[in-house]
């Protein structure tokens, strides 16, 4: 006996069925809300709109995994801005420049964040000036060292594929790791 699926397993069906009756190209959210609302695989109550239902795609699709050779967790959809749209394609047949876009775009999400970290500690370090300041480190190098995720290769060619123009690479990243590691670093 089967059990019923989750909200995200629905959603994430419509998304299937969305890209199977569409060719798998890619598309925004709202429209595969309102194609799921035209065709009666997502109702709604009177006072909802086909926008919650792209909201809610697009949640299950930005936490949707897949493991792939190696144990990896990659995620499947990735989305990224185009003429005022934020368009979705799949991992298996995305685009390397919209996969570039896809990345500068989470980026500059993460950055977004880790600034408004940054402004949030300051102002409470300034409220509490007789407590010991907080303390926050930005550098993730050690956090993705530890995880066996540190590529020097890679991080060498992302000015070139990923970072948005006029990004420089932290100096700590150009020189190699900045503490040891079980692995030998080279530039190559």
């Amino acid at each position: 006996m089967r059990m019923r699926m989750t909200k995200k397993e629905q959603l994430l069906r419509i998304r299937d069925e969305y890209r199977a009756e569409h060719g798998n190209e890619p598309a925004t959210a709202r429209e595969m809300g309102d194609w799921a609302v035209a065709t009666g695989r997502y109702k709604l109550p009177e006072h909802a709109t086909a926008r919650k239902c792209a909201e809610e795609i697009a949640d299950a699709m930005a936490l949707d995994m897949v493991t792939v050779v190696g144990g990896r967790r990659v995620r499947t959809m990735h989305a990224w801005r185009n003429e005022q749209r934020t368009l979705w394609d799949h991992i298996g047949t995305i685009s390397r420049n919209n996969m570039a876009l896809s990345v500068a775009f989470k980026r500059n999400g993460i950055v977004g964040e880790v600034k408004q970290i940054k402004i949030d500690v300051d102002h409470f370090n300034e409220l509490h000036p007789d407590d010991p300041a907080l303390q926050v480190s930005f550098n993730f190098e050690n956090d993705l060292a530890d995880a066996g995720l540190l590529n020097f290769s890679s991080i060498e060619q992302e000015p070139q594929s990923v970072r948005p123009p006029g990004a420089l690479l932290p100096t700590s990243l150009r020189r190699g790791p900045s503490r040891p590691s079980s692995r030998p670093w080279s530039p190559d």
